[in-house]
């Protein structure tokens, strides 16, 4: 085998990269048509400061909008989008089992009662199982890149978020790895032809919705990962806002129209453009297509290969000159290129063995 210390190293880099979670791309304004689009969109459904909140994010552009994405509004069921990722997190770092009891069930099963169902029982007593509301609610901050001078009191008292904090919690969990494959299963599993999934059948989507009723008061929010060619986030909460739910899946559909009409960024042309005129140059032709051995062309070969460099200079050494004698004549340059030979020969020999012993 050919240089297996490389082929191993080879396969440990590609596996490296493997797991290596998708990379954060850096974050762009809104385009002008992008802002237009959702102007027009508010005013076709009467949405306002006091009704709508929204976040939107391209992965692959960066192109990101918000709306009133700072107005702490009642949460409903997202909360449990964050706590889900807190403990994924926990066992990902060995600091609880999957088998763990949270309230009457085991960890494994609370996560999808909690995602796919969105049964309350079990994510209360999750919730609890950290500590108090107070500690919980600290300990949800870590997701958040919001400033705590402008997080309302309220956050603290209630079941309070704002789509910011949400769509932060959903780059964290878009970027993170393997670590989160079961809850974006989970998460896609849930609740079809709803929310989000009410008019964009033809990607798939991951969300945590959630619906509140009481006091007067109707909160209809949905946050998600949506798979189109550049997937997504977005994250909508709503407070009676007209239209119900019906403003979450046309708010769904009107973005993926727009990603999806957004051109995919080309991938950058591979190197050997800029190499083939190397190719053609006439002074190359007669070395490489009367001596040049495989080995010479490939790319994983390193230049302190010197087996085809001997080979390829052979042409270009002097044919002995044919005197009375019939032998070579004295010449101390031929017996320094004889030595060198030797010692190349030796060295071979001694690379072969180690080989052969691996």
């Amino acid at each position: 085998m050919k240089h297996p210390v490389r082929r191993l190293a080879a396969l440990l880099l590609g596996l490296t990269l493997w797991t290596v979670p998708a990379a954060a791309v850096e974050t762009q304004p809104a385009s002008e048509d992008l802002t237009a689009l959702m102007e027009d969109f508010r005013a076709e459904y009467g949405l306002n400061e006091g009704n709508f909140s929204l976040c939107y994010h391209n992965t692959v552009t960066g192109e990101e909008y918000r709306y009133n994405d700072t107005k702490f509004m009642i949460a409903a069921s997202t909360y449990k989008l964050p706590l889900n990722m807190y403990y994924y997190e926990m066992e990902a770092a060995g600091e609880i089992s999957s088998a763990t009891m949270i309230g009457a069930t085991t960890l494994a099963d609370a996560h999808y009662q909690s995602l796919v169902w969105s049964n309350n029982d079990v994510s209360i007593d999750m919730l609890y199982n950290l500590g108090n509301f107070r500690t919980y609610k600290n300990t949800m901050k870590q997701y958040f890149t919001i400033p705590d001078e402008e997080i309302d009191s309220i956050y603290y008292a209630d079941n309070y978020y704002c789509t910011s904090m949400m769509l932060d919690t959903l780059k964290h969990l878009y970027e993170g790895g393997d670590k989160f494959d079961e809850m974006i299963d989970y998460m896609k599993q849930a609740q079809p032809g709803e929310y989000f999934k009410l008019y964009v059948t033809d990607y798939e989507i991951a969300h945590k919705y959630g619906y509140y009723v009481d006091d007067g008061v109707t909160a209809i929010n949905d946050t998600g990962i949506i798979y189109t060619p550049q997937p997504f986030l977005l994250a909508v909460y709503t407070s009676d806002a007209p239209g119900g739910a019906e403003v979450l899946g046309r708010a769904a559909e009107v973005l993926t129209e727009y990603t999806v009409s957004q051109d995919v960024p080309e991938p950058e042309e591979p190197s050997t453009v800029t190499e083939q005129p190397e190719t053609t140059e006439p002074t190359e032709t007669p070395e490489t297509t009367d001596n040049a051995e495989p080995e010479t062309v490939q790319p994983e070969e390193p230049t302190t290969e010197e087996a085809p460099t001997e080979e390829a200079e052979t042409p270009e050494q002097p044919e002995p000159k044919k005197e009375g004698s019939g032998g070579l004549p004295f010449s101390p340059w031929w017996l320094a290129l004889g030595g060198a030979a030797v010692f190349l020969v030796a060295d071979v020999v001694v690379i072969i063995r180690i080989l052969r012993r691996r």
